[in-house]
């Protein structure tokens, strides 16, 4: 009787402890320190270099931006990084206003305020690139799977490009206004006839880079880059165009180019220099000009999940006197933050100008087509 006794007094007080832990750790859960330390870390890990205030009450989140305003890109990943814990009902950010804070809280609450400082510091090996990968540019190094139905037969109608690039950076250094960050950029681009049996490689080029970017004040974007590109002709499409067999050209060069953009919020103009200090063949004329823009809409659209995009490029080359290639491209973007900063895109693509494509540069190509890309 005693043991029944003993025996029914403790599964109340081991079912009393549970409860009284999950009580427990639902309250500390829900606590202003385990939300702001919850904050302070997402603040750290997405935009460790923005000085960054915010106010908790209850369960909405005030965030306060005190240089500058975000990119809205920039801004949508913190804040669905900061949604994936569900502890917040609202979440609301505004620019360089912190009395935001305290107008509606008494003076008591500013403990809640904490600030994320931008410090000097070096990282090695960080997330995502600071020079963003153009919208329009076709040789850019990024992963990318389109078709092409070409309005001239070149070097056939129905085309399909795979590319293969990546965008690395090696070392950051941040300071106060400036961004320094030296990367290296790959990437593989290959244009394919399926229509054809057996299937045909058309060309393919092949790129490495190594480049300095320069950041200043998140808004004016340069990247210094020496970089190799080499181009082949596939062995498909020479067999069933012998005419080729003489006039293959074994194209390769080595550029050092400058690119410099500067954002006026979802506004991307930018232009780039090129000159080529060694090529073959050596008849090869050696500069190069990059003109453009990007636009991505500060609205979203779909379902709150994706953003409309459109960029546009023209580029020069001395060799095809200056000719301009034309490219437009649009469609939407869709941010993923576990892609550490790299973007999804869906596009419609427009071409019109010289092919850039190896040995058919000299060549006019004219094509309406489909891609998905993923870049930084």
């Amino acid at each position: 009787m005693v043991a029944l006794r003993i025996t029914k007094m403790t599964k109340i007080s081991v079912f009393s402890l549970l409860i009284h832990t999950s009580l427990a750790t639902s309250t500390f859960a829900y606590s202003e320190a385990y939300l702001a330390g919850y904050v302070d870390a997402i603040i750290a890990e997405v935009l460790p270099e923005e000085e960054i205030r915010y106010h908790i009450n209850g369960n909405h989140l005030t965030l306060v931006i005190m240089n500058s305003e975000l990119d809205p890109s920039a801004q949508d990943q913190l804040v669905s990084r900061l949604s994936q814990s569900e502890r917040f009902a609202s979440i609301k950010v505004h620019s360089n206003n912190p009395n935001v804070l305290t107008d509606s809280s008494p003076p008591s609450s500013i403990r809640k305020v904490s600030v994320s400082k931008s410090k000097e510091r070096i990282e090695i090996l960080p997330n995502g690139a600071i020079y963003d990968t153009p919208v329009a540019d076709p040789k850019w190094p990024q992963f990318t799977a389109g078709f092409q139905r070409h309005f001239k037969n070149v070097y056939g109608k129905n085309i399909f490009e795979l590319a293969f690039g990546e965008n690395l950076a090696l070392v950051r250094y941040r300071t106060a206004k400036l961004i320094y960050e030296i990367g290296v950029q790959a990437g593989l681009t290959g244009l394919m006839d399926f229509t054809k049996s057996p299937s045909r490689l058309v060309n393919s080029d092949y790129f490495v880079g190594l480049g300095l970017s320069i950041v200043y004040d998140k808004k004016w974007q340069n990247l210094i880059q020496f970089s190799h590109l080499s181009s082949h002709i596939g062995d498909e499409y020479i067999i069933s165009k012998p005419r080729y067999l003489d006039k293959r050209i074994n194209l390769s060069y080595e550029t050092l180019k400058w690119y410099t953009a500067y954002k006026f919020n979802s506004f991307r103009p930018y232009i780039g220099v090129g000159y080529l200090v060694h090529k073959d063949p050596s008849s090869v004329k050696p500069l190069t000009f990059d003109i453009g823009f990007d636009y991505i809409s500060e609205q979203k659209i779909l379902w709150d999940k994706a953003r409309f995009v459109l960029g546009a490029n023209s580029f020069f080359w001395s060799e095809t006197k200056f000719s301009p290639r034309f490219n437009v491209s649009t469609g939407i973007q869709m941010d993923n933050p576990v892609w550490a900063g790299r973007k999804l895109k869906f596009l419609i693509n427009y071409t019109n100008g010289n092919s850039r494509h190896g040995q058919f540069y000299k060549k006019r190509e004219n094509y309406l087509g489909l891609s998905i890309n993923i870049s930084n």
